[in-house]
């Protein structure tokens, strides 16, 4: 072996066991380390859609408040004044709408289905935000993987590029391997910077998720590992019929619709108000008359009139025909709305099982046919350079194929990781 070349092999050795052990990029200084799960929780305290959305909820609470509610009595008075006598009038009556034929029931139960749908509308954003969180966390986990395994050869390339200077000094090796080197060095400086901007990227694009602001500091923790979901995939069809949020909401939207529907029939039936009155009239003539004393006086008087009635709404000529018919095809469009969703997350069920049996097969051979053969074949080229059986280049060109190797690991490391969330997504479960 070359003088200096037992170090310079130990150098390589030791960083391919080096990388195959870190996933940790560096992370900002002052940062607590967040498990993804409590990432997800952040997000489900934090996130301003997520709370928006739970505004909306309150909001159809005051609607159903407000539907219940009877309509207000209406007050009339008014005054008459005679233009060429003294006659002077006073009315004061009071009209109380009826509110018949269910009209409060229909407006409650409109009310109250709207309610239920904004609430499964709400779950559904909860379960599309967990898993934006956890896809995104995943992003960031294999970019961050990605940068340490290039800061780890970086690293060791700068310091076998020392090492050879040192031997091109002394005559041990040519000049060439001295710029092979540096070219490669230089190489993997420049990926690096690039994968440390998009860690950057990923950081900031998940605090917006969490509600976080941009300087806020944020460091994940975790990996790139998750246990796979154990279901069938029968199992996993029933659960998803029974628990997507949004066939929920599909659901609910299907029954105010319905709601709808009877509030426009009631609206459209007769109705009536109860109105009292009373009126007091100052009445007389530009005349005198004589007193039983037989003294003159002006002849008027003052009259007091209390009276009541009732008012019929008479559905003749409109009986609310349009709203009705319109209502009734909105029925029929959720209906349809909802067997559409039926289908698709019988679909989005069965892709999800087919892409998470896939990626753990994949990862499986990955991981025993090329990821860990590649990490020997460098290492037995490194050991043939040091014996001066192969050219330096040869050497360099290995550590690409297997900066390679390791990059297309991560790329399958996050497909299965990526499986189980879209999984887990599919099936409506809260991960574990």
């Amino acid at each position: 072996m070359r003088r200096g070349g037992g170090l310079l092999l130990l150098i390589w050795v030791g960083t391919i066991g080096l990388v195959a052990g870190m996933s940790r990029a560096a992370e900002p200084p002052g940062a607590r380390e967040l498990a993804i799960d409590e990432l997800v929780e952040r997000a489900l305290r934090e996130n301003p859609e997520l709370q928006a959305a739970h505004a909306e909820v309150e909001a159809a609470r005051g609607r159903i408040l407000q539907a219940g509610l009877r309509p207000n009595p209406m007050l009339d008075v008014g005054v008459q004044q005679s233009v060429v006598g003294p006659d002077h009038n006073v009315m004061v009556g009071v009209t109380l709408p009826l509110d018949l034929n269910r009209r409060q029931a229909g407006r409650l139960g409109v009310a109250e289905r709207e309610l239920a749908l904004k609430q499964a509308q709400v779950a559904e954003r909860e379960r599309g935000l967990r898993a934006e969180v956890r896809l995104k966390a995943g992003e960031l986990l294999a970019a961050r993987r990605n940068l340490r395994i290039t800061e780890e050869l970086l690293e060791a390339n700068r310091q076998a590029l020392g090492l050879i200077r040192e031997r091109v000094r002394r005559g041990g090796a040519p000049s060439l391997d001295e710029n092979l080197m540096l070219v490669e060095v230089n190489r993997l400086d420049s990926s690096r910077e690039m994968l440390e901007s998009r860690v950057e990227v990923l950081r900031l694009q998940l605090k917006t998720l969490l509600g976080l602001e941009p300087e806020t500091p944020l460091s994940v923790g975790g990996d790139l590992r998750l246990p796979p979901v154990k279901h069938t995939r029968e199992e996993g069809v029933t659960q998803a019929l029974s628990m997507r949020p949004d066939l929920l909401a599909a659901r609910a939207e299907m029954d105010m619709a319905g709601a709808k529907v009877r509030k426009e029939e009631a609206e459209g039936r007769w109705d009536a108000s109860v109105n009292v009155g009373y009126m007091r009239q100052d009445f007389g003539y530009d005349l005198s008359g004589l007193t039983e004393r037989g003294e003159l006086r002006p002849i008027t008087d003052v009259f007091h009139y209390v009276g009541g009635g009732i008012t019929v709404t008479l559905p003749v000529r409109n009986r609310n025909q349009g709203n009705i018919a319109a209502a009734f095809a909105e029925a029929k469009a959720t209906g349809r709305r909802l067997e559409a969703a039926t289908l698709m997350v019988r679909q989005e069920v069965s892709a999800g099982f087919t892409q998470q049996e896939a990626a753990e097969r994949a990862l499986s051979t990955y991981t025993r046919g090329v990821w860990e053969v590649a990490r020997k074949n460098l290492q037995v080229v490194r050991q043939a350079y040091e014996l001066g059986r192969h050219p330096l280049l040869d050497v360099i060109a290995e550590q690409r194929r297997y900066i390679e190797v390791e990059m297309g690991y991560t790329d399958v490391l996050k497909h299965a990781y990526d499986a189980v969330v879209e999984l887990e997504r599919a099936l409506g479960v809260v991960p574990r």
